[in-house]
């Protein structure tokens, strides 16, 4: 029978290890380029504050290290910044055949995880999650959450769960999305807007050829939510997917930049739009990485560091001989300076983790690094640097 997420809920449970109000600046996942520095906050970007006039350039860090407690399993591996400095993992494990959200703490800036709660364990397909701090301490969980039938999904849904304690414990807030088959809705990810709202986007089905990132937002911290509309493509033949956001400035200009996969090709490929006000409208579409013809490139996530500069992660099979999109993918990072005057220059894609590497995500860790996440037989994780080349 349905639980109390809609959904045949086995076991919700937290692991009691304890330990209201504004959302800091930065905004959790969604903020300051850069995110906050261990144990502290940062401020604001300062209005006008100038985007950089010299190039620079990234490097991937020999540091791979586990996103969990022993033993290191699970897939869909996401992070999340808290306000007390400490940082948050979140993926998806498959125990005696059903599927648990999990999630672990480092307090040591990203170095060490430790297994602390699962947010649910379900028969259904509950997968995709995405953290995000709302205020201190008040952590929103969302996901998709769907009824499975005989023939496939049976209802769709993007629940929201919330944990008061920094993520310890866990109970149910919302639906912020949910519909009948047979086109779908998946994939959320959260940020914070400017005024403190949740702005939380997913993917939406509007027929076999067309999908499109739907917002919908929330101003009483995952309670409820308003009327999900479509930020671009509702009528275009293409599957944009699996998008992520992040802050940063074009000459000045607060400006965020949302990556993307999609099928202007055919296969997947990765793309990216601009938006100048705070997420409510998007332009300046343009490609990030195409893959060779005949392969893919897909699953992206995005990061800024302190100068505006962009980190853009996607796994691809364009190294494969094979294509059997997802199974011979490889996780690769493109840098990027910040947008000047509504252009970004990306370079050339570096390689994180070899095949067979899956579900790739990045949180930036302080000024200059930021931490790319993938499954490579569990949830891994490698830190990137951002190096200013000053002339």
């Amino acid at each position: 029978m349905p639980g109390r997420f809609g959904q045949k809920v086995l076991n919700v449970l937290g692991v009691n290890h304890s330990h209201d109000e504004q959302q800091p600046p930065y905004g959790g996942n969604g903020g300051y380029p850069g995110g906050p520095p261990p144990g502290g906050q940062m401020p604001p970007i300062p209005p006008g504050h100038p985007g950089p006039q010299h190039p620079g350039r990234g490097l991937v860090n020999n540091d791979e290290r586990a996103l969990s407690s022993h033993p290191n399993q699970g897939t869909y591996p996401r992070l999340a910044r808290l306000s007390d400095g400490s940082i948050l993992s979140s993926f998806t494990r498959f125990p005696d055949g059903q599927r648990a959200l999990c999630v672990a703490r480092s307090t040591d800036n990203g170095h060490t995880f430790q297994n602390i709660s699962e947010v649910t364990r379900a028969a259904g397909d509950v997968d995709n999650m995405f953290l995000c701090e709302v205020g201190p301490g008040v952590v929103l969980a969302a996901f998709r959450n769907h009824d499975k039938g005989d023939n496939g999904p049976t209802h769709f849904r993007i629940t929201v769960c919330r944990s008061m304690d920094g993520g310890n414990t866990w109970s149910f807030a919302s639906q912020a999305a949910e519909k009948r088959p047979p086109f779908g809705i998946w994939e959320p990810f959260m940020r914070m807007g400017r005024r403190g709202e949740v702005q939380l986007t997913y993917s939406e089905e509007f027929a076999h050829n067309n999908q499109c990132t739907m917002l919908t937002v929330s101003h009483d911290q995952g309670s409820t939510w308003s009327r999900p509309t479509c930020l671009h493509g509702d009528s275009d033949p293409r599957r944009d997917g699996m998008n992520g956001i992040a802050r940063t400035f074009d000459n000045g200009r607060e400006a965020l930049v949302m990556v993307f996969e999609t099928t202007t090709y055919g296969p997947f490929n990765v793309e990216a739009l601009i938006s100048y006000d705070d997420g409510a409208s998007w332009h300046n579409r343009h490609q990030v990485f195409r893959p060779r013809q005949g392969h893919n490139a897909g699953s992206p996530q995005v990061a800024s560091f302190a100068d505006g500069s962009l980190v853009c992660v996607f796994m691809t099979d364009d190294d494969s001989d094979q294509v059997a999109w997802v199974k011979h993918a490889s996780i690769k990072v493109c840098f990027a300076g910040p947008p000047q005057n509504g252009q970004i220059r990306w370079g050339p894609p570096i390689m994180v983790s070899p095949a067979s590497s899956f579900w790739p995500g990045v949180m930036a860790l302080d000024h200059h690094t930021a931490l790319v996440t993938y499954d490579r037989g569990g949830p891994l994780a490698k830190s990137v640097t951002w190096q200013t080349c000053v002339p």
